[in-house]
């Protein structure tokens, strides 16, 4: 049976433990361009598996302005932890607001799932403040919501308002970024086939894609610190 990867972001307006709600890309959420941002893990992990973590993060590093710097044990703005009850991360800079002894990307995959680093790449993006690619108000899923429903209800033992919250609802403001709708998005939901009315699906997306890497260079820019030197 294929596995489907479904993982969540913090919605920027909540503290943690609070709902949480997908949207597109907060521009008030990204961080400072051309800036360090430090990731760090949260426990003693095995060499080979923070080695792994790294080089999958850094698979964003060339289509963003950002530097990645790996910090001591708790003290990245981005921290990392595994094991978790869920797969979530913080969106961007939110990351600042949690407590220093709590992670801010948790990852419930496990390290020998398939869809480990895939899951990574995701959270990755949502720590980078990027999008839910679904919700993209150009995306029309011919979603099944009863069908929707019932798998969240038997799966993850989610209410109807979580599914709304967290699959069906576009959030729209004036820190919404959009780019374009982009199906192959590693930051897109799988939608499987019982899901959807009509015979529709979309794949799990194992890597960035183009589109991905387009958007990224949008919302981090490349400077040339050439421009106006003498």
């Amino acid at each position: 049976m294929q596995q489907y990867a479904f993982v969540k972001m913090r919605r920027p307006d909540t503290a943690p433990g609070q709902r949480h709600k997908r949207s597109t890309a907060y521009s008030n959420r990204f961080w400072e361009n051309a800036s360090t941002v430090r990731f760090s893990f949260t426990q003693d992990l095995s060499d080979d598996l923070k080695y792994r973590i790294e080089r999958v993060i850094r698979q964003w590093e060339p289509f963003v302005s950002l530097t990645f710097e790996l910090a001591e044990a708790w003290e990245g703005q981005i921290r990392i932890a595994l094991y978790g009850s869920e797969n979530y991360s913080a969106i961007g800079t939110q990351a600042l607001e949690f407590d220093r002894d709590e992670a801010t990307l948790v990852l419930e995959m496990d390290p020998s799932n398939p869809m480990f680093e895939a899951t990574l790449l995701h959270e990755f993006g949502h720590a980078l403040g990027f999008h839910h690619a679904h919700l993209h108000p150009d995306a029309n899923i011919p979603w099944d919501k009863e069908a929707v429903y019932k798998y969240y209800r038997e799966d993850s033992q989610w209410t109807e308002e979580d599914v709304e919250l967290n699959v069906f609802s576009f959030e729209q403001g004036n820190t919404v970024f959009l780019g374009e709708y982009d199906p192959l998005s590693v930051m897109h939901y799988a939608v499987p086939n019982f899901m959807t009315r009509g015979d529709f699906q979309i794949s799990n997306n194992m890597i960035i894609s183009e589109g991905d890497k387009q958007l990224a260079r949008r919302c981090y820019p490349a400077i040339d610190y050439r421009a106006g030197a003498i």
